[in-house]
């Protein structure tokens, strides 16, 4: 008597299920698509950071380095780049405010075509700020 209504459920909860899987993989960025050079606006209180990141692929490798416009670094080196899914994380330990005393900063970030925006944090001071970011030429 319920059997059947309940097979018809299932078929449709299947449907669905099957529908959100096929848009994740949709959204599904790839490495070498993140290739080139972004500019990173990091919003810290009234504090606005600019970053260039520059992002290169070699032998299916992520790898990449990162200047401030401020000139404190320079093509420092991100460590742990990788894509999932649609979101690009990568660590970076550089000089950083208030002190300028050496961190290390985790980045994850939304990657939508020509577009990033996630955050950055630091777990051992406590801090976490929005980022978001621009791919650029040159």
């Amino acid at each position: 008597m319920y059997r059947k209504p309940l097979l018809v459920l299932l078929a449709v909860l299947m449907g669905v299920l099957s529908g959100i899987l096929v848009a994740q993989e949709k959204q599904a960025v790839k490495p070498e698509s993140l290739v080139g050079n972004w500019e990173l606006t990091v919003e810290a209180g009234e504090m606005v950071i600019t970053l260039k990141l520059t992002l290169t692929l070699e032998n299916g490798v992520l790898s990449g380095k990162v200047s401030d416009s401020y000139g404190t670094f320079s093509d420092v080196p991100v460590t742990e780049a990788k894509v999932e899914n649609s979101v690009l994380s990568f660590n970076l330990t550089v000089p950083s405010p208030p002190d300028g005393l050496t961190r290390a900063w985790t980045f994850e970030l939304q990657a939508g075509g020509e577009e990033l925006g996630g955050i950055v944090y630091n777990n051992d001071i406590q801090v976490s700020v929005p980022v978001r970011g621009k791919k650029i030429t040159g």
